[in-house]
């Protein structure tokens, strides 16, 4: 018999709301095409702007699975250690992501930028009766004149 939504306790659905924070930021990925570096766009003007446009192009490629594309925003130092194959296994079926819109983005230093996600995301879960929104918070450096996304 199932519990009505209401009745789910609070420490149940803290833990399954922490672990869909947990999906969404290990699922939060980058793209560059095949010389290593990520498509060649018109240069925004600040740093706020060019993170801003790479995070949000990062999330289209995510929204549709399209891991092996989304593996190029991901540092070149991650990169060089884990394979696209590595990569696109990291992803499971526990959350379905609905949608994503970069919030704002803050950039703390010359070479490294916050940018804050809203992620709507459908938890697979008992207690978890529609989408759910999370603002995790993405870092991205600046390597060689290009923004990537910061995989920890």
């Amino acid at each position: 018999m199932s519990q009505p939504h209401s009745l789910v306790s609070s420490p149940l659905r803290a833990g399954l709301l922490t672990a869909a924070v947990l999906v969404a930021s290990l699922l939060g990925g980058c793209a560059v095409n095949g010389a290593g570096s990520a498509p060649a766009a018109q240069a925004p003007a600040k740093a706020e702007d060019a993170v801003r446009d790479r995070a949000q192009a990062r999330w289209k490629l995510l929204l549709t699975e399209d891991f092996d594309k989304a593996y190029a925003y991901l540092t070149p130092a991650y990169r060089n250690v884990n394979t696209a194959s590595a990569y696109r296994g990291r992803f499971g079926n526990g959350a379905k992501w609905m949608g994503a819109d970069v919030k704002s983005v803050e950039c703390p230093t010359e070479d490294r930028c916050l940018a804050v996600i809203s992620l709507q995301s459908l938890v697979v879960a008992r207690g978890f009766s529609g989408p759910i929104t999370t603002t995790p918070t993405e870092t991205w450096l600046k390597e060689d004149g290009q923004w990537y996304y910061y995989q920890n």
